[in-house]
């Protein structure tokens, strides 16, 4: 009995499970548009790539302002925001730390 593709698709199948699993760490700096407590939701314009991101936010996500921690209601539309999150595939951006920088309102 031949193992030799067998084996050699069970590893490209389980590649593949592992390659959709995987995530990324990603950098937004912009400013805020829209903050919703409610949904979990912050909205920031990425000018750099004249877009808009939508990041989900939860416990987790640390706010940071002036190397201090910051509640989120410190997160006003307006500020500039520099935003570390999490793009995997099928999913929402995760919010993993929020600074909030010097300048804007």
């Amino acid at each position: 009995m031949r193992l030799g593709p067998l084996l050699g698709s069970v590893l490209v199948v389980g590649g593949l499970t592992a390659f959709a699993w995987a995530h990324e760490e990603r950098l937004v700096i912009g400013t805020v548009q829209r903050l919703d407590l409610q949904g979990n939701l912050l909205v920031v314009h990425d000018p750099e790539r004249d877009r808009t991101v939508r990041l989900v936010l939860d416990s987790e996500t640390q706010i940071q302002r002036c190397r201090r921690g910051a509640p989120l209601v410190a997160v006003q539309p307006g500020a500039q925001v520099r935003v570390k999150y999490v793009d995997a595939p099928g999913r929402e951006f995760e919010a993993l730390s929020i600074l909030v920088l010097p300048g804007g309102k």
